[in-house]
């Protein structure tokens, strides 16, 4: 039960939500599927004096153009599983909404905007995101702004969002070097948040590369893009090792919480990346 009062806004468009943001700044929260903010508010955690709804705004739609997949903010989990473009475009993105805990309530109602906003350590979005070199579209009373992933995610609850915006979606490049992908997270039960999650994928363009994030280890999502060649995926295990110790460092402060502390996220680190560096280029010697 929520403990304290509060005004509730639902506004009609964009205009109208920037504008109540613009009046309220640090006083207003901003609801999206509430998964988040609801048991916070009654948990007394936050008590902010104005919410402002965004369910009127349609901002749940999955577009495609010549260069983007874009994403609207209360895109649900559910949304993004049922979705053939994000199956075609986004499979990791599809692979980490399949995975998230919580059960047919927070797949239904939890949003991918809402998870990035809040910025959890220790929660699936942020790694994948930054996996995808997703693109952030934040709204003001100033109009638009666009914030990559690795400058969105600052610290641990704590994003480049200021007080006076609001997230509207999305963006994810579209990608035809994409070979293939691997999404999955460790966890202390089935119900728990992540302790580590890893996101990684191959490209062929021009060179081979891989694309490296791991979430839930540190206070930020740890991201590395690397470039190689085709020996590699005739002998990967060097690289392998090099790409594990990598990740580790990139990691930087670990992250603690109730589920573990940060010296031993950062210790399984190599070991997951290594297992699924490994599945990843299983069966791509061409």
């Amino acid at each position: 039960m929520i403990g304290h009062y509060f005004d509730f806004h639902q506004p009609r468009d964009l205009d109208e939500a920037a504008a109540l943001l613009a009046a309220f700044r640090e006083d207003a929260s901003v609801l999206g599927g509430g998964t988040m903010l609801v048991p916070s508010m009654s948990a007394n955690l936050v008590c902010p004096g104005h919410v402002i709804s965004l369910g009127a705004l349609r901002l749940d739609e999955i577009a495609l153009d010549d260069t983007h997949l874009h994403i609207g903010a209360m895109t649900t989990y559910a949304q993004l599983l049922a979705s053939p473009l994000v199956a075609r475009h986004a499979p990791l993105l599809a692979a980490m909404a399949a995975q998230v805990t919580g059960g047919a309530s927070i797949v239904n109602q939890g949003t991918l905007g809402g998870a990035a906003s809040y910025a959890n350590p220790s929660s699936d979005a942020p790694g994948c995101l930054a996996a995808l070199e997703a693109e952030f579209e934040l709204r003001s009373s100033q109009g638009v702004r666009h914030v990559a992933a690795r400058e969105f995610f600052i610290d641990a609850f704590c994003t480049a969002r200021r007080s006076d915006e609001f997230l509207i979606g999305i963006r994810v490049p579209r990608d035809t070097t994409l070979v293939a992908c691997e999404y999955q997270k460790y966890k202390a039960s089935a119900s728990s948040w992540p302790i580590v999650t890893v996101a990684c994928s191959l490209h062929r363009g021009e060179q081979v590369g891989v694309r490296l994030a791991v979430g839930a280890a540190g206070r930020r999502p740890a991201y590395r893009r690397f470039a190689t060649d085709e020996r590699v995926l005739l002998s990967p295990d060097a690289f392998i090792e090099h790409a594990a110790t990598s990740a580790r460092d990139l990691v930087g402060e670990g992250w603690s919480d109730e589920l573990a502390d940060g010296d031993y996220r950062r210790a399984v680190v190599p070991g997951v990346v290594k297992r699924h560096l490994r599945i990843l280029l299983k069966g791509t010697k061409t």
